[in-house]
């Protein structure tokens, strides 16, 4: 059995529409973030509340026909001209210039009132009646919204506490995932693999994953999230943000467990933030101090130059998300967005938070090992063959993770400067620290009975693999843009150069001498072999795409990525494009989402795979909740990238987000 680095490729990925850190602060200090993406949303998810009921039978019958053209309208678009529709809309929203004279006299001779379809004073004359009345403009339309904000944004924050100094907000989210496959007997989507509630044997002797039926409830997470910010004048801030989160699924599995709240409820709490932010400390020198993220990068998702704060793996519609860490952050602006300067300085390392599929990237033989020359691939290759004949000999697999000292010396440093011409942000950064996903180093193997004997726990022979997190450097270059001449299209397009400091070389102690290479003409039966994993050679990761809006309810975007989270080293760096739409209905209430990453064919010789991701979203139109159904399908078989069990299952999920 033979682990790699690229085993994890624990990723279920896909992304969503580009968002940035719901925290500002977690931006550049420039605050200019100007992607053409449709980042920008208003701070409601709400669509206006028009409660009012319809009183007037007469009034609908003579709004029959408006009502049919107006629901045309709210699926396909509005004339342009219709002015008076729009004015109506803004009338009922209560938006738009704060009224004049001329608006008070207007409001004079109109004091009687007006009879309405849907009913109440002055919402919208009868006979001009538009669905844009109940769901919103165009102008609300415009700007479609991201996943995050839906989830992150409700209503308009600040608590009005301690004369507005202090932001409280809550959410609190609910979701279930259901498995709608795993791998059994080696296998994805097998027929064979039992169902819900039935009771089979194990999964052959190969023990490839955990057969788990169909329709198991993999995950019921339970989240309450506290943000509070605190600013007692304009140069502090305190910020800082708790989230228990409590799981539904027990995890008893002995009778001394059922005495342990921990074990029936398992509970955890995580934090986002926990800083004190010094502005103007020095003119135009700001300083953050404790937990927080910094997010670098212009793409969506996958940005090779963030480096700073380690990912969240874990949960799959979160992939990527980034975890906080401890951190000296200082911003530096003398001419605002046209030049900025930011350093960060993290004294502890962290590592990324791995899904629980992970594991199945070392205890699968067959698992696909991107070593960095195609030699020790044509090795590894024929050792994964012979196991998948000779079932005898696949190990039992145990791992031991060697994290960085913790010492002042093995902090991690990052600079970047940017800059802002025209439509356009740019800017340059050099990041010196940790690649936060292992790499295999070194497997140890023994044996555990004669192949003539008994089995120990259905195995002859154990492996015992080290892994590693390399150092490295990372110069990068970002960009995004909205270019007006192409009707505000977004592009936006990063890159990293990564250096290892070193070259990790791979070793493999096998169970038997055995002839690995037995194409060359020559008998020469082996004990071990190794080979490179990651080059001390650079590499290049990099992103690039562009997100289109068309009218008020198509939105589009594609990306090519050079590099997926978890590949690394030289060799080792495959190529995929991820591509996906939302159709955007009433207002941003009904949102239709689908959205793919396919690895394409490279030279590592493996087969394409993809991951397929649908969703749809709700806000109700009284706000505050959002409703969430999806889904994460793997294609591929069990030697590609999405398609090996270190992805998991697939899933289909339901969440839940209410916020105030």
């Amino acid at each position: 059995m033979l682990p790699t680095n690229s085993l994890f490729s624990l990723l279920l990925l896909v992304g969503q529409p580009p968002a940035q850190p719901e925290d500002p602060d977690a931006s550049s200090p420039s605050g200019s973030g100007a992607s053409g993406r449709s980042d920008a949303a208003p701070e409601d998810d709400a669509a206006p509340e028009d409660d009012a009921a319809p009183e007037d039978d007469a009034a609908l019958e003579d709004a029959d026909e408006d009502a049919d053209d107006a629901m045309m309208d709210a699926f396909f678009g509005a004339p342009e001209d219709d002015e008076d529709t729009a004015e109506d809309a803004m009338a009922a929203e209560g938006e738009g210039a704060p009224a004049g004279p001329e608006d008070e006299d207007d409001e004079d001779e109109d004091e009687g009132e007006i009879e309405t379809v849907v009913g109440g004073t002055e919402v919208a004359p009868a006979e001009d009646l538009d669905l844009s009345d109940i769901f919103g403009t165009e102008e609300t339309l415009d700007e479609l919204p991201t996943a995050a904000e839906l989830e992150a944004k409700g209503p308009p924050t600040g608590s009005g506490l301690f004369d507005g100094k202090l932001d409280l907000r809550v959410r609190v989210v609910s979701s279930v995932y259901v498995d709608i496959d795993n791998y059994y007997q080696g296998r994805r989507w097998n027929p064979d693999q039992p169902s819900l509630g039935d009771s089979v044997e194990q999964p052959s002797a190969f023990k490839v994953g955990e057969a788990v039926p169909r329709g198991t409830i993999s995950r019921n997470e339970n989240r309450l999230e506290f943000f509070f910010s605190y600013k007692p004048n304009e140069h502090i801030q305190i910020v800082g943000d708790i989230e228990p989160v409590f799981l539904g699924v027990s995890q008893a599995s002995a009778l001394g467990d059922l005495a342990s709240r921990q074990m029936l409820t398992p509970f955890h709490i995580e934090s986002d933030a926990a800083y004190v932010a010094i502005y103007d400390a020095l003119p135009h020198l700001d300083i953050k101090i404790g937990r927080q993220i910094v997010v670098w990068g212009t793409a969506d998702k996958f940005n090779p130059t963030n480096n700073i704060n380690p990912d969240d793996l874990e949960d799959r519609p979160l992939f990527t998300e980034p975890i906080a860490n401890q951190m000296l952050v200082v911003d530096f602006s003398p001419l605002e967005d046209k030049l900025w300067f930011q350093g960060v300085y993290v004294p502890l390392f962290y590592p990324a938070l791995l899904p629980t599929s992970a594991s199945a990237a070392l205890a699968d033989p067959q698992t696909p090992v991107y070593f960095a020359n195609q030699s020790d691939r044509d090795k590894l290759g024929y050792l994964q063959n012979f196991i998948a004949t000779n079932e005898q000999f696949n190990p039992q697999v145990s791992t031991h993770v060697e994290q960085p000292p913790v010492n002042i010396m093995n902090g991690q440093a990052a600079v970047k400067v940017g800059t802002r011409i025209g439509p356009v942000d740019m800017s340059a950064s050099y990041y010196y620290g940790f690649y936060d996903i292992p790499v295999p180093y070194e497997t140890q193997s023994r044996s555990l009975a004669a192949l003539t004997e008994d089995d120990v726990d259905g195995y002859w022979f154990a492996s015992d693999v080290t892994l590693v997190y390399p150092r490295m450097h990372v110069a990068g270059l970002d960009f995004a843009a909205q270019i007006p001449f192409l009707d505000d299209m977004g592009l936006w397009g990063e890159a990293a150069l990564i250096v290892p400091t070193q070259e990790y070389n791979f070793r493999v102690e096998l169970p038997l001498f055995l002839d690995i290479t037995p194409d060359d003409g020559v008998v020469n039966p082996v004990a071990e072999f190794s080979g490179p994993v990651v080059k001390k050679q650079p590499f290049i990761k990099a992103t690039a795409g562009a997100d289109y809006t068309i009218g008020k309810h198509v939105y589009v975007q594609a990306q090519y990525l050079r590099g997926m989270v978890d590949d690394f080293g030289a060799g080792n760096i495959g190529n995929y494009i991820m591509a996906g739409t939302d159709l955007v209905f009433f207002g941003r209430h009904l949102i239709f989402r689908v959205f793919t990453v396919t690895e394409l064919p490279s030279k590592r010789g493996t087969d394409p795979s993809t991951v397929l991701a649908p969703n749809i979203i709700m806000v109700p139109p009284w706000g505050y909740a959002t409703l969430e159904l999806g889904g994460f399908a793997f294609l591929g078989n069990n030697t590609t990238k999405f398609g090996q069990a270190a992805t998991g299952s697939s899933i289909a999920y339901l969440k839940i987000t209410g916020s105030f």
